[in-house]
């Protein structure tokens, strides 16, 4: 089934409700992370994902089956993989607190204030980066793919990982879009992308696991 990709104006109409009820119930919250804070937790999983391209890029159709025995690149991917979604989920959790990023200096009233200004910037510029590195490599990914055609084994482990993944940056996106408000189109823009990206690799490897 086609996923639906994240929209601003239609976002309280599918499953992102939740996440607008929470932030108006959490209006008055202090910020659990600050703005540097959030930049630097999204920067670690750009890190992670940074880390991911050299394995990636080392797979060949005679170090892929050794997936099958939890060595070779593949395994470094999906433990990878595993650990993004594991340090994401700890951010997202850390983020439920987290009011709007507001502007250094702001002097109206708190009910008027934008989110916009330097610290919404630094946040939006992590996010923007992470974009960037993880969809390089799922693109190398996609390339290694073709390889693999014969190794189903490679494929459900992989498309799995990923599915994990994709669930936590949908999150992060979701999260970010209420806390940098005078970014939200980007935000959506670069989820979507990215996105679209991840379930390309999925479909990619879910096709590699069945031989359709």
């Amino acid at each position: 089934m086609t996923r639906q990709p994240i929209h601003i104006i239609t976002i309280a109409k599918m499953h992102f409700s939740k996440f607008f009820a929470s932030i108006a119930m959490a209006s008055g919250a202090l910020a659990a992370l600050n703005p540097q804070q959030i930049a630097d937790g999204i920067k670690s999983i750009t890190a992670k994902s940074q880390a991911l391209q050299a394995p990636a890029q080392s797979i060949t159709v005679l170090n892929a089956p050794l997936i099958a025995i939890g060595q070779g690149p593949f395994a470094t991917l999906v433990a990878g993989f595993t650990d993004i979604t594991s340090t994401g989920n700890t951010l997202i959790a850390q983020l439920a607190g987290t009011g709007p990023i507001q502007k250094r200096g702001e002097k109206e009233h708190p009910r008027d204030l934008v989110a916009r200004g330097p610290d919404a910037d630094l946040v939006f510029g992590a996010f923007r980066e992470f974009v960037a590195v993880h969809q390089a490599l799922l693109n190398i990914l996609i390339g290694k793919a073709g390889l693999l055609e014969k190794i189903p084994v490679v494929g459900q482990p992989v498309a799995t990982a990923l599915r994990g993944v994709e669930g936590v940056v949908d999150t992060i996106a979701i999260d970010l879009i209420g806390l940098l408000q005078s970014h939200a189109p980007d935000v959506t823009s670069d989820a979507n992308s990215l996105d679209n990206t991840l379930q390309l690799t999925i479909s990619k490897y879910d096709s590699i696991s069945t031989g359709l």
